[in-house]
């Protein structure tokens, strides 16, 4: 989910004016000094608009579809289960296929038991935790997760470097 959306709604929110390149933090709601049970308050006022107003990334659509035709995409979220509908509609209205739908936390135990080999996200803590498993992660840049310098971790700042990241990791099996 772009981060600028976040900020629209936490700024509207708080009063504040933070702009992405601000958060520097995965735990962007640090930023307006909450803590978790006010996050999770204003996540559940604005969340279903913050979720349905996003729009892809550039390119993410496109290479998901392609990626569709040879790959099993599943989508590990750790969104609370009251955003599943507008997930699930956001994804269609966006014409984004996919074979598995995950509701959780737990992202690295779902991974190990669906198969999954590969993750892309851009938590930190997700790509540390998945690289000491041995298990590669694309790591999609953000302004809190740039310094992260593991192995294992490929970082990709779009979607086209997403698809060559992957590309990559194929030609190094074969």
């Amino acid at each position: 989910m772009p981060l600028r959306r976040i900020c629209i709604f936490c700024n509207k929110a708080s009063g504040l004016s933070f702009t992405p390149e601000d958060v520097n933090d995965f735990y962007f709601y640090r930023l307006y000094g909450w803590d978790n049970t006010e996050r999770e308050k204003i996540y559940h006022q604005y969340g279903h608009e913050i979720h349905w107003s996003s729009k892809p990334f550039p390119m993410a659509v496109e290479v998901l579809q392609e990626l569709f035709k040879s790959h099993q995409i599943s989508i590990i979220t750790a969104r609370p289960l009251l955003f599943r509908d507008v997930t699930i509609d956001w994804l269609k209205q966006n014409g984004i296929r996919y074979h598995n739908l995950f509701f959780t936390e737990n992202k690295l135990q779902e991974c190990i038991d669906s198969e999954i080999n590969v993750l892309i996200d851009d938590a930190p803590h997700y790509a540390k935790e998945f690289a000491d498993k041995n298990i590669p992660v694309i790591l999609f840049e953000q302004p809190y997760n740039i310094c992260l310098n593991i192995d294992l971790v490929y970082c990709a700042s779009n979607w086209v470097e997403v698809n060559r990241r992957i590309i990559d990791l194929e030609e190094a099996l074969n």
